[in-house]
């Protein structure tokens, strides 16, 4: 017996697809990669003006050489400009990674991380947080890390190591 998408189950697809197509940071030409999703299930509402999209087990999401990954992610975008406001992904870790434009690499895990992408593009990182850049290394409670501009900020206490900056 082979079990077929209904059409409605085909347009929501599309539609999810639709959706989380939007700009990140990190190369340059990831912002023109589309975002694809590997989850266990996907779950749609709408909440106000928002639209969430809960992704739930095993979770992968990648847009060029954007990569997070965790047990759940939830997508909330806004209905009146179909923009993406953030992405908080859940997991035991939840981890994030990015090609940097200088051929380095961008690695972090937490407990929790938020994605904001307006007005700038910011991951944040809560609970056991880990965040590793080109000669740098922290571990914190809580760090935030500014994409276009590779600066952070934390929440202690902290420690790490930090190489001699160049910016």
């Amino acid at each position: 017996m082979q079990i077929r998408p209904s059409k409605s189950g085909k347009c929501s697809i599309l539609f999810i697809c639709y959706l989380i197509m939007t700009p990140a940071q990190g190369l340059d030409t990831d912002k023109d990669e589309v975002i694809e999703y590997v989850s266990g299930d996907v779950k749609m509402q709408n909440n106000g003006n928002s639209r969430i999209i809960v992704l739930n087990e095993n979770v992968k999401v990648t847009q060029g050489t954007l990569q997070i990954s965790g047990d759940s992610a939830t997508f909330e975008y806004d209905l009146s400009t179909n923009d993406l406001k953030n992405i908080t992904v859940s997991g035991k870790p939840a981890r994030y990674q990015q090609q940097l434009n200088d051929d380095g690499l961008v690695e972090g895990e937490s407990e929790t991380i938020h994605y904001y992408v307006n007005p700038e593009t910011i991951a944040e990182f809560v609970g056991d947080a880990n965040l590793r850049q080109p000669g740098t290394t922290t571990n914190c409670v809580a760090i935030k890390y500014f994409t276009e501009t590779e600066l952070f900020e934390t929440t202690g206490p902290c420690s790490g190591v930090l190489s001699n900056q160049t910016n």
